[in-house]
């Protein structure tokens, strides 16, 4: 898958239910559990040292052909909750990320950060050393890095102004959203083709 394989340091630790795709790189004395999912677009994947990736988990990198590139780097010390979903993101060192999290494209977290159970960092957002997003919450781009909010109605307005698709799918949003997509569905189907030959 885009040329490369992962590589794996020699005192880590992958169970035999989990799958590494491509470019993906596991750094030493890191652990990832049964059934997790590391994938590569064919931009780097990257576990620092002591990482701990719990079962179900799926970790990718995004874009890279039609769509800008969105590497993985996830810092040392880090723990990645059961069912976690990470997409073309950054975690600083020593970040807890709970059960079924989500972080996406574009999304900086800094060290020491705490991501609560079913919370979202959105695409963009970016969160100080140390910060917190509880449990069901929203971290969406807002004019000093991230706005932490519970309020539903509020992180949909701000993520209106950070376009979403524009930035990550390199597409303006068009009055017709049907048409929107399958322009984004017809992207990524062509980069999981291109990354599979």
């Amino acid at each position: 898958m885009g040329g490369r394989d992962p590589v794996v340091a020699p005192d880590a630790f992958v169970a035999s239910s989990a799958v590494l795709v491509g470019d993906v790189r596991v750094g030493p004395a890191t652990v990832i559990d049964h059934g997790a999912l590391i994938v590569s677009s064919g931009v780097p994947v990257e576990l620092g040292a002591r990482v701990a990736v719990m079962p179900g988990a799926v970790i990718r990198s995004t874009g890279g052909g039609e769509r800008p590139p969105y590497p993985v780097a996830i810092g040392d010390d880090c723990l990645i909750g059961p069912q976690a979903a990470l997409a073309g993101c950054t975690l600083g060192a020593a970040v807890y990320v709970a059960t079924q999290v989500m972080v996406f494209h574009g999304a900086i977290v800094g060290d020491g950060c705490r991501l609560g159970a079913g919370s979202i960092v959105h695409a963009g957002a970016r969160l100080p050393d140390r910060a917190r997003v509880g449990m069901c919450q929203f971290a969406v781009p807002g004019p000093d890095g991230a706005v932490v909010t519970s309020d539903l109605d509020e992180a949909r307005e701000l993520l209106a102004a950070a376009d979403f698709f524009g930035k990550f799918f390199a597409e303006q949003a068009p009055a017709d959203l049907v048409e929107l997509h399958q322009r984004s569905a017809a992207a990524v189907a062509a980069e999981i083709r291109q990354r599979s030959r």
